[in-house]
Parts: C-alpha cells; sequence; structure tokens
C-alpha cells in the first residue's frame, strides 16, 4: 500500500467515542477498513485531542501520501439550508436554534448538490485545527452531508417516500427524501432507547407519514437483537439495513463487514469540496 497509496483516497469519519478510516483505490475498490474505539471517559470528560494525538502518531497508515483525503465530523450542531434560501452573510444566524454558543466553534458550509441544500454546521475549533495539522491537505464535511449523498446516490429513479436513520453512539441523523428531494433532515441526540424512538416518530408525525407503508432505510451502529431496533420494530412495519453507496466495490477486505455500519464513512468519497 505504501507505494501506491498516492493513488488511493482515504476516506476518514471523526466523532466523540470513535475514529474510522477506510481506503479506497481509484476504481472505489475498499482496501482497507480501521475503526478505533475511544474511551468513553476519555471523551466525555477529558478533551479528545490527546486520543487523537495518539492515533496520529502511532497509526503508519495515516502517515502515508493520499490522492485525497475526506474528513466527516460529527455532531448535532448542523441544519440544512435550500440553496434558493441560503444567504452567506446570515451563516452564523441559520445555526442560532441548534448552537447556544458558537464561541471556540469554527462554522463549516458544506454543498449537497443533488439536494440542491447547503449543509450548515458548527465543530470544534482545537480539534478542527489539531487533524488539519495533521492532514493539511484535507477536505472537511459533516457526516450528515456525507450520509445524504449515500442516500441520493442509491436512489436510482425512486421516487417514493423514504426515511433514513442513522446512529453513532448517542448520535441520531434522521433524514425523508422522495427520490433526490430532501424534505427533512436533522440530528439528535438521545439518551436511552425511549428517547430514540420518540425523536423517530415525531418526524412520522409531523409528516403524516404511514407506519405501515413508509420504508424505513437503517444505517450506524445498529444490528437486528438491538434495544434500538427491537424499539423501531415495535412501531414501524417496513425496516431494513441501508445498502453501500452503489458506487463502491466491496473486493476480499471487506468479507464480513456489515455494509450499513460504515454507511456514513463509505460516503465521504462522494462529497465534493
Amino acid at each position: 500500500m505504501k507505494n501506491d497509496s498516492s493513488s488511493y483516497n482515504l476516506s476518514i469519519l471523526i466523532g466523540m467515542d470513535r475514529f474510522s478510516y477506510a481506503i479506497m483505490d481509484s476504481n472505489k475498490q475498499l482496501l482497507a477498513l480501521k475503526s478505533y474505539l475511544l474511551n468513553a471517559d476519555l471523551a466525555s470528560s477529558q478533551p479528545l485531542q490527546p486520543a487523537l494525538k495518539e492515533i496520529f502518531l502511532e497509526d503508519k497508515i495515516l502517515k502515508l501520501s493520499f490522492n485525497n483525503t475526506s474528513v466527516g465530523l460529527i455532531n448535532h450542531k448542523n441544519t440544512f439550508v435550500p440553496d434558493k434560501l441560503f444567504q452567506v452573510d446570515d451563516t452564523e444566524v441559520y445555526l442560532q436554534n441548534q448552537v447556544e454558543i458558537l464561541e471556540n466553534h469554527q462554522v463549516f458550509v458544506d454543498g449537497v448538490k443533488d439536494a440542491a441544500a447547503k449543509n450548515i454546521y458548527a465543530f470544534d475549533q482545537e480539534i478542527y485545527h489539531l487533524v488539519k495539522g495533521y492532514l493539511p491537505n484535507a477536505n472537511f464535511f459533516h457526516s450528515s452531508t456525507s450520509v445524504l449523498q449515500g442516500i441520493l446516490s442509491n436512489q436510482n429513479g425512486d421516487t417514493a417516500q423514504k426515511v433514513f436513520i442513522n446512529v453513532k453512539g448517542d448520535h441520531l441523523q434522521i433524514a425523508l427524501v422522495a427520490g433526490k428531494e430532501l424534505i427533512f433532515s436533522n440530528s439528535f441526540t438521545f439518551k436511552n432507547d425511549k428517547d430514540f424512538i420518540y425523536h423517530i416518530m415525531l418526524v412520522f408525525k409531523q409528516f403524516d407519514l404511514d407506519v405501515e407503508t413508509i420504508p424505513v432505510s437503517l444505517s450506524g451502529q445498529i444490528t437486528e437483537d438491538s434495544k434500538l431496533y427491537r424499539m423501531i420494530y415495535r412501531y414501524i412495519n417496513q425496516i431494513q439495513f441501508a445498502k453501500a453507496p452503489t458506487t463502491i466495490n466491496f473486493g476480499k477486505n471487506s468479507k464480513g463487514i456489515p455494509p450499513h455500519f460504515y454507511f456514513d464513512l463509505f460516503s465521504l468519497d462522494l462529497c465534493e469540496s
């Protein structure tokens, strides 16, 4: 890999409890996948920087040169605004309902071309600059941008309404689309399975969605034997796990990997800088 890395793409996903990366060649074939589970106590009670520094210093793969590097940032401090309503001078105003204090945060704007929308988000300034120091040429995106890009890439002309749910730790992303039209997207944190299902059913109620007929696609850290899955199954009839973006080729290195676990990571390669 060392000799060919300059032709490969590196995708990294950073959350408060997990650091994951994937490497793909020019044909979008998955070559490597690695995930670090960060110590929960460290993530919640101390700065995240020491854990990230250790990964960048110890992992030799991350020291290689890549053709393209994309970094996805996970939090719930984001909001989507249609292109036709977006005004660059009001960027921080759009975040006022999502982020109480923007101090010590860097504000970013991702374009989501297929959805004709902007994803505006804030992320911890110190963590951003730390990662930027190790990966100066990286392009940064919000994880919900990559999730939405992955969703839209899989639509293939289907115009029916669908709900997509992505779970990372205590972080929940919900999107409602009809074909490639983004109807709703938001991010939440949840404390338990009841809190989790509350956010989902609120979206069903808000948009008058039928729990018997509207399909729900699940991605992220969720399995059929998990409490979260069983809670959804109690209320919603049509549930399936999300398929990986159709642009990705899975080779022998992906054997045994549930594609829905890393949907947001795999979809980072679809984001446009």
